[in-house]
């Protein structure tokens, strides 16, 4: 299925709470154009919340499993596959509350499938058992204090466990590149490395 460019969902859900549609842009173009500061913030901002690109549907958790087919089907309509470790548990019900409620405004326009009710259901069922493992009582360690600090800003403290100490210099990595796409301040590289170490530590205990 074809992903339609971001900004042609952004314009489509801010046309459906307009009374009539926008005259075509000048040169005979049919195509909605961003013609007010008001929608130009609103695609600067749609933009930098969108998933990051990267992750492929065999990259899915049980990517053969009905819930992971459902969400190549709907989620990368719009917008690059997220990983259903993007959120904790306790976060998944009003993200994809938020993700159908737009999708159901769209009614279907620009070829968009809208999902179900028991493709909802099983799409939230699936991402809630792949959800990001949550942090309950982090051991003790050198680089706690910044890990707490620094990665709770964006989301929930994640489970050191969730990966391997292997993989946590990557995951470090690609959080940060995150940060930057989405205008956070960074870590300083004294900081990035007090929290992979931390995080390697500690996933060697857990396990």
């Amino acid at each position: 299925m074809k992903r339609l460019h971001p900004v042609l969902v952004v314009l489509a859900l801010a046309a459906c709470g307009k009374s009539a549609p926008a005259p075509p842009a000048a040169g005979g173009q049919g195509a909605a154009q961003p013609t007010g500061p008001q929608e130009q913030r609103l695609i600067a901002a749609a933009l930098i919340a969108l998933p990051p690109e990267g992750l492929t549907a065999e990259s899915l958790p049980d990517a053969r499993s009905r819930g992971a087919q459902l969400m190549v089907a709907y989620c990368t309509q719009c917008h690059a596959l997220p990983s259903p470790a993007t959120h904790a548990p306790q976060d998944w019900p009003s993200v994809a509350r938020r993700m159908w409620i737009r999708i159901d405004m769209m009614h279907g326009e620009l070829g968009v499938a809208v999902p179900t009710s028991a493709d909802r259901v099983q799409l939230l069922g699936y991402l809630l058992a792949n959800a990001l493992r949550v942090a309950e009582n982090l051991p003790a360690g050198a680089g706690r204090d910044v890990f707490q600090e620094r990665c709770s800003r964006c989301h929930t403290l994640p489970d050191p466990r969730s990966h391997s100490p292997a993989d946590w210099p990557t995951v470090v990595m690609r959080m940060e590149r995150n940060m930057e796409r989405m205008k956070v301040s960074g870590v300083t590289p004294q900081q990035a490395q007090a929290i992979i170490l931390y995080l390697e530590g500690a996933s060697r205990r857990g396990s």
